[in-house]
């Protein structure tokens, strides 16, 4: 397994100055027959139980673990008293798996068989009491009672009493480990099963990875394959690790536990940590889980979406992008993650997070203070930040399409702009090259601009990620790229919090070009929606639609 994992890491990290292998590209995707779908699907379901399994049995090696978490393999025996009859008793074998929950309870899943033949699954929920784990299960086969596990040297005890038709049935007997691999293997283990569902999922090319020769900025594509050990994931928790005084954070979305507890740490040993965040995720278990350790958190308590997604360390690192710090953001969606090291960038992204955190202005009442001219963070890198809406972002955006020379390529998540649409056809008709990816599930909406794009002579195309494309990307004559949490909509000009950062280097565009053209080999350039789209028919508005990726993400079916 090591040297599988060695050729996977190699793919996803680039050596020095290089760029990643660049998988072979493919015209459009075959479809399958019925009979592949099933196999397909059966497949990833299979992937996601051996994922869920293993992940009971990481959550014994996490701080606070019971000892109960994880994978157990039982044997004992039952025994049925019937009325009027002498007891029967039988020998069982089988496997439970308990899986913590949020709120301090575990649920318990089963299988059991009696003298080989397999009798059914059992199910129980349960809470710690006395240093047992108690609750009530139900057994698929008319069974239920009680359940209670006690810990033993290397293992389990386990104790059922219950009912089946009407007579009493108990079952004693012993659990042990089912695996015997320590945190390190595990983790191993569930990325290599987390890149075989991914690929099965979304088979695009490897994302790139680019890096400065300074090593002061440095660009990342998603989605990247969890318990990755150089996903964007874990580059979020080693700057967290890092920080030495500060940390500050304004996320849309947040609902990654390992990231909170890093947070966690960093407070623990005197780091002083704040977070800004959309008043929508109140309910995830990672805000709740900061707000019980005391992490200063303000949301914006709004109705327009607090919609960035950045990071300040010390006041000289800025992690921003398009990308949201919640599992839909990293490992399903299409994302890009900028990282600067220039105390004089962090300070104008330090103003915007104090009107926020401090001040409490959003959106609209934020007042005009950033920097708008050049900032020169590396060595031939030159970055502009804009703040929405204060800073005319989409003036900002207008600007850089309207000087275009040669090319334009874009990546958009929700690209409904009339006023951009008309620029980029401008330039259609100057001779410049514009080609761009939409986000397919957005086809219905009446004012997408893919259509009208088309019509103009545009190269566009839908994305085929079965999730979400969430790029806000606009590369402009191979040099300049345009990115940040800024939608090509009016929502985040005039009403959302956003950010737009416009920088200046050919090598940070070519990695975007490589981003651009490894989704463009997945498309579809026969899909009818292209010619459609927007083009006068019905269908929703996509004015102020940012679809949370977290909450809505399903696997496809």
């Amino acid at each position: 397994m090591r040297t599988t994992l060695k050729s996977i890491r190699f793919l996803c990290l680039v050596v020095g100055l290089g760029f990643a292998t660049v998988a072979p590209a493919h015209a459009q995707p075959r479809t399958e027959t019925p009979e592949e779908y099933r196999a397909r699907k059966a497949a990833e379901k299979s992937l996601r139980d051996e994922i869920r399994n293993l992940l009971a049995e990481y959550a014994r090696h996490e701080a606070g673990a019971s000892g109960f978490e994880g994978m157990w393999r039982l044997s004992g025996t039952r025994t049925v008293a019937r009325a009027g009859a002498a007891s029967q008793e039988t020998g069982f074998t089988g496997d439970i798996v308990v899986r913590p929950q949020p709120d301090g309870t575990f649920v318990i899943d089963g299988k059991a068989y009696l003298e080989g033949r397999n009798t059914g699954m059992f199910a129980a929920q349960g809470k710690l009491a006395d240093g047992a784990l108690v609750g009530t299960y139900k057994a698929t086969i008319a069974g239920e009672g009680d359940l209670t596990l006690r810990r033993a040297q290397g293992g389990l005890i386990l104790s059922m009493r219950g009912t089946i038709s009407g007579n009493e049935v108990t079952a004693d007997g012993e659990g042990l480990p089912q695996l015997t691999l320590d945190r390190q293997q595990l983790e191993a283990k569930l990325f290599e099963l987390e890149h075989k569902l991914q690929t099965s999922r979304y088979p695009r090319p490897e994302p790139v990875r680019y890096r400065t020769p300074t090593r002061k900025t440095e660009v990342r594509f998603t989605p990247t394959v969890e318990w990755d050990p150089h996903g964007v994931e874990q580059q979020v928790i080693d700057l967290i690790d890092g920080a030495q005084r500060s940390i500050d954070m304004a996320v849309f979305e947040f609902s990654l536990m390992r990231v909170a507890h890093a947070l966690v740490r960093a407070q623990e040993r005197g780091v002083a940590v704040r977070m800004v965040y959309d008043n929508r995720e109140d309910h995830q278990p990672a805000i709740l889980h900061l707000r019980e350790r005391e992490v200063p958190l303000r949301d914006d308590g709004r109705s327009g979406y607090m919609h960035n997604k950045f990071i300040l360390v010390d006041e000289r690192i800025v992690w921003t992008g398009s990308t949201n710090l919640a599992p839909g953001g990293i490992y399903i969606a299409d994302n890009n993650a900028v990282t600067f090291t220039s105390p004089e960038l962090a300070a104008e992204f330090k103003k915007e997070f104090e009107e926020m955190f401090v001040d409490g202005l959003f959106g609209p009442r934020s007042p005009q203070n950033t920097t708008l001219d050049w900032i020169t963070v590396d060595r031939g890198v030159k970055v502009q930040v804009r703040f929405a809406p204060e800073d005319s972002a989409m003036a900002r955006v207008m600007e850089a399409v309207r000087g275009a020379q040669r090319s334009i390529r874009f990546i958009a998540f929700a690209y409904t702009s009339k006023p951009l649409c008309d620029a980029m056809i401008e330039r259609i008709q100057a001779g410049v090259k514009v080609e761009g990816i939409f986000e397919s599930r957005h086809a219905g909406w009446a004012d997408t601009k893919i259509g009208p794009l088309h019509a103009a002579g545009a190269k566009v195309r839908f994305d085929m990620n079965p999730n979400a494309l969430h790029h806000k990307v606009i590369i402009v004559d191979d040099r300049y790229v345009l990115t940040g949490s800024f939608n090509f909509s009016e929502g985040a000009d005039r009403s959302n919090d956003e950010n737009l950062i416009v920088i200046d280097n050919r090598q940070i565009a070519q990695a975007f070009v490589r981003e651009f053209n490894g989704l463009m080999s997945t498309t579809d350039p026969s899909d009818p929606r292209i010619a459609t789209s927007g083009m006068g028919g019905g269908g929703p508005s996509g004015e102020g639609m940012i679809e949370r990726l977290d909450d809505s993400f399903t696997e496809t079916e």
